[in-house]
C-alpha cells in the first residue's frame, strides 16, 4: 500500500519547481485575463466605433489591432509579465501581425456564414485570446509556465 505524505492526495509533489511555480503562473494567468479584459474593451471599442463611422468590418479590425499594438504591449510587458523597454516590441509587434492575420481569416469566415460584424467579431475573441497569450509570452521572452528568460 502506498504511504502518502500529505494529507490529501496531490496530483504532484508540492516539494517540485513546477509545484511551486504553479501560483504564480495562476496569477500571471490572472493578470493576462484582466489586461486582457481592458484591451478586449480598447480594442473592441475601436472596432465598433469605425464600423460605427461607416468602415467596412476589415478596415475596423486594422484600426483595432493598429491602435491595440501600443495599448497592448504596455499592458502586456508591464502589468502582466514585468518586462520594462521596449527591446522586444518589434518581436510583439510581429505576433500581432500573425494575430491579426489568424483574426482577419476567421472574421472572413463568421462574416461569410451570414452573421453580422459585431456578432462576428465577439464569436472570434476566445480563440483569439488563447492564441495571444501564447503568442504573446514567446514575444516578450517568458516561458508559459516559468519566470522571465535569460535572453
Amino acid at each position: 500500500m502506498k504511504q502518502m505524505r500529505y494529507p490529501i492526495d496531490l496530483p504532484f509533489d508540492p516539494g517540485t519547481d513546477a509545484a511551486r511555480a504553479a501560483p504564480q503562473f495562476r496569477a500571471r494567468v490572472l493578470r493576462f485575463l484582466g489586461a486582457g479584459v481592458l484591451n478586449t474593451g480598447f480594442g473592441y471599442g475601436v472596432y465598433a466605433a469605425t464600423i460605427w463611422m461607416g468602415a467596412a468590418p476589415q478596415i475596423a479590425l486594422i484600426a483595432q489591432f493598429g491602435l491595440g499594438v501600443l495599448w497592448n504591449y504596455t499592458t502586456h510587458a508591464r502589468l502582466v509579465f514585468g518586462v520594462q523597454g521596449t527591446a522586444r516590441l518589434p518581436r510583439y509587434i510581429l505576433i500581432y501581425v500573425a494575430l491579426y492575420a489568424l483574426n482577419a481569416a476567421l472574421l472572413t469566415v463568421l462574416l461569410a456564414g451570414g452573421l453580422n460584424p459585431y456578432l462576428a467579431q465577439a464569436l472570434a475573441l476566445p480563440l483569439i485570446v488563447v492564441a495571444s497569450y501564447i503568442g504573446v509570452s514567446a514575444a516578450l521572452g517568458v516561458p508559459l509556465r516559468g519566470g522571465l528568460s535569460d535572453d
